[in-house]
């Protein structure tokens, strides 16, 4: 029916040149650009709003500088508050634009504001709530799904044309994609990756020529950094993405060039693509948003329509004898946010490229901005397309090839009150930018087979077909009928034309006969070769239901798996919510022991406290016993000292006044009647007794207190020693053997460190027969830190 030609679209557009316009203002009937404006809802962090709705077109800015408040009202299309769903944007914008589209126009559809206004949001939206992209898919597909043509039958050439191939060759090109899908690895195949669904609510084109075949074609390019990628090539094979160049066409309209423009069959099959084209995209987080867009993205939807029926002249329905195809294409462009980096603190690479997006932003209002005055004062001004690959890519929509329109994106907040009102003064100029209408124009292809060179087939020269016969050229003459013998000859002849004549006939039908047997036998063999071909088409058929059933059967099996890793996924929530409370419980008492362990130190450093207490107070009561012994020695001398007095004078003195029985009863040495008698006589003389220096000498010790175990290295060291407790009798001093004394100490210094003190004396004897005590040093031990001051 259709066979290999190539198609490319015919100019639209009224160009614009350096020197001279081609048409008036008046010539040629405009449309403005469609602007219209869409309120984000406020955030938790915003303050209060800086806008204020005065009806569905017109909106209010409220500034306030120096205390002087300033009101700006801008008017649009159509404003979209906070409270206006997808479904209302898509009605009153998307809607109209695939009316057009399946018209055979074309559309541009901008959506432009600051960053995290929502301008990604409402072109894309979420799986509940799709945005203008999705439902533009959705009702493509539910108005054409029954009029689509069989796929590759309408080609793309990859030079913004296409090419209409036979039936046989599409055939062959499907035969040849579904060989190449098989032997593709499962997990490198696109179609197989990671899906998404969108909500399709059904809507449809309620007006659709059902005549003729449509074929939609899709293509997703971002321009980054002012370069242009596709985000759907399949040649990078994960690596960094080519850079493409823009070119005109013969009909000098922009395209990528080598761009991949893929077929689709279904709304699924272009959502996978989408998403494909997404995780591609350049993303990054700022200040300002999570997840902003770093590059302009533009999704394309071309449409080819193919006509069955057309009429003519006189309105009559007609069977066309050429191929019209007509070509249309709407353009979703997702511009990145305009950003100051004052507010982002952007450094590095995240500076660059917003330089790059302000710089094509600011581009692109220079362009408005001049085709404004152009078309205001008539002026012939350049239009600078070519300082942006943007405004480079789109000056065909700007030079009148479809209509063009826009969603301004506003965050109400007064934090961006100062870039709203930028991009309030844009979209202001932007509606004042009349675009040149055009009117689709199918292009009359014809058809050759694939392989063979492009050119217009002519009709072939109608011949005249000679009669078959099978009897020789029978001559004519003249002759007399009254003339016996040339009657005879005539007769002659004839029966021996119509003798050859049988001959030949009989040598004919032979031959007939043997045709037909050998058509017969072709058609026998045509008819084998049929039957062979319902077979093998009925086990082709058998191995696709096998298929079918293998697939349902992974698929039933994957929403299992699917199941049970959710389940998995709550249960291990649950584990790590366990582990979570043993890890307080842990936590609880890891807390509860140190509270013991510093209640345990507390203890210890009461214990050292009263054993502090302890050794002060003996130490006192030592004080006082020592003074006691110094008081009862010193009475005892003054005794002494009466009784030499007495002998040298030979006076006897009374031992009642010697107060002898004021010693106290641990001091005095109990006294024989001899001794006694003795100390009386005149001229006795008491000699104290001496230790010999060779002998060893031994000490008392009096631990008045249990003292605290140190554990130093040194400690005290007393080869011959006595320990005792208390001193309840006056032989634990007087003893002979003892020569020394020492006294054990115990106290905290200063910064809470426990002294051990050892009071050193010399034991002697007193002529009396008692014994006194001198003290005559101290010995310090004690722990200190290294690293202590």
């Amino acid at each position: 029916m259709f066979s290999a030609t190539k198609y490319t679209p015919t100019p639209k557009r009224i160009r614009r040149e350096k020197t001279t316009v081609s048409t008036s203002s008046s010539d040629v009937e405009k449309d403005p650009v469609h602007v219209y404006c869409r309120l984000r809802p406020l955030q938790e962090t915003d303050i209060k709003s800086c806008m204020t709705l005065l009806s569905p077109q017109e909106i209010c800015i409220s500034n306030e500088s120096k205390g002087i408040r300033r009101d700006i009202s801008y008017k649009f299309k159509h404003i979209f508050t906070s409270l206006s769903t997808q479904k209302e944007i898509f009605d009153h914008v998307g809607y109209p634009l695939l009316e057009d589209l399946l018209k055979g126009k074309n559309g541009l559809l901008f959506t432009y504001g600051v960053t995290g206004s929502g301008k990604t949001y409402t072109l894309t939206g979420d799986q509940n709530n799709p945005g203008v992209m999705p439902r533009c898919i959705d009702t493509i597909f539910n108005s054409i799904n029954e009029f689509q043509s069989p796929k590759y039958m309408i080609k793309s050439d990859k030079m913004n044309g296409f090419e209409i191939q036979t039936e046989e060759d599409a055939a062959q090109d499907r035969l040849c994609e579904n060989r190449a899908l098989l032997k593709t690895p499962k997990g490198s195949r696109k179609i197989n990756g990671d899906k998404i669904f969108f909500t399709n609510d059904g809507t449809r084109i309620q007006v659709l020529n059902e005549t003729n075949l449509y074929a939609v074609f899709i293509s997703y390019i971002e321009i980054y950094n002012n370069n242009v990628y596709d985000l759907l090539d399949e040649s990078s094979n994960g690596k960094t993405l080519q850079n493409k160049i823009l070119r005109e066409d013969q009909n000098r309209n922009m395209y990528v060039n080598g761009v991949t423009e893929l077929e689709v069959k279904s709304a699924q099959e272009t959502f996978e693509l989408f998403l494909i084209g997404q995780k591609r995209k350049k993303m990054a987080y700022t200040n300002l948003n999570a997840e902003s867009s770093r590059s302009h993205s533009v999704f394309n939807i071309r449409i080819a329509q193919l006509e069955k029926i057309s009429t003519d002249d006189n309105r009559r329905t007609v069977v066309p004898e050429k191929n019209l195809l007509t070509v249309s294409q709407l353009s979703l462009v997702d511009l990145a946010g305009s950003e100051r980096s004052s507010r982002t603190q952007n450094t590095g690479a995240r500076l660059k490229e917003a330089s790059c997006i302000n710089n094509s932003l600011m581009n692109l209002r220079t362009c408005l901005e001049i085709l404004r005055e152009n078309q205001r004062l008539k002026g012939n001004k350049v239009v600078p397309y070519r300082d942006s690959r943007l405004t480079y890519l789109f000056k065909n929509y700007f030079e009148g090839d479809g209509s063009v329109q826009m969603i301004v994106c506003v965050n109400p907040s007064v934090n961006d009150l100062e870039e709203n009102i930028h991009v309030m003064k844009f979209a202001e100029m932007t509606q004042d930018v009349k675009i040149i209408k055009s009117d689709p124009k199918p292009t009359a292809i014809s058809t050759t087979k694939k392989g063979i060179s492009k050119r217009v087939a002519t009709p072939a020269k109608i011949q005249k077909a000679t009669l078959f016969s099978v009897l020789p050229k029978i001559p004519i003459f003249k002759f007399d009928f009254t003339d016996a013998e040339e009657c005879g000859n005539l007769i002659d002849n004839v029966i021996r034309i119509l003798k050859h004549s049988r001959s030949k006939s009989k040598e004919l039908d032979s031959d007939i006969t043997k045709k037909n047997l050998e058509l017969r036998k072709r058609l026998v063999n045509v008819d084998n070769k049929k039957v062979l071909n319902k077979a093998e088409i009925r086990n082709l058929n058998q191995i696709i239901n096998r298929q079918q059933v293998k697939n349902n059967n992974l698929e039933t099996k994957v929403s299992r798996l699917e199941t049970e890793v959710c389940s998995l996924v709550d249960k291990n929530k649950e584990l790590q919510g366990v582990i979570r409370s043993l890890h307080n419980t842990i936590n609880e008492k890891d807390l509860k022991l140190n509270q013991n362990v510093l209640e345990k130190e507390r203890t210890k450093q009461k214990i050292a406290l009263a054993s502090e207490k302890m050794s002060q107070e003996l130490d006192a009561k030592l004080k006082k016993q020592r003074e006691h012994l110094n008081a009862a020695m010193l009475a005892k001398e003054i005794q002494l000292k009466k009784v030499r007095e007495a002998l040298e004078t030979d006076i006897i003195i009374n031992p009642v006044e010697m107060n002898i029985e004021n010693i106290p009863p641990s001091i005095q040495t109990p006294m024989t009647p001899t001794e006694s008698s003795q100390r009386h006589m005149a001229g006795y003389t008491p000699r104290p007794r001496r230790r010999s220096k060779s002998a060893d000498e031994v000490w008392l010790e009096h631990n008045s207190i249990k003292p605290v175990p140190l554990g130093t290295v040194l400690q005290p060291s007393m080869k011959k020693r006595k320990s005792v407790s208390k001193l309840t009798k006056a032989s634990d001093v007087t003893n002979p053997k003892q020569s020394k004394y020492c006294l054990l100490a115990q106290e905290q210094d200063k910064d809470g460190e426990i002294e051990t003190k050892v009071y050193k004396a010399d034991i002697l004897p007193t002529t009396g027969g008692g014994a006194q005590v001198i003290f005559n040093d101290v010995e310090r031990l004690r722990q200190q830190s290294p690293t202590a001051d």
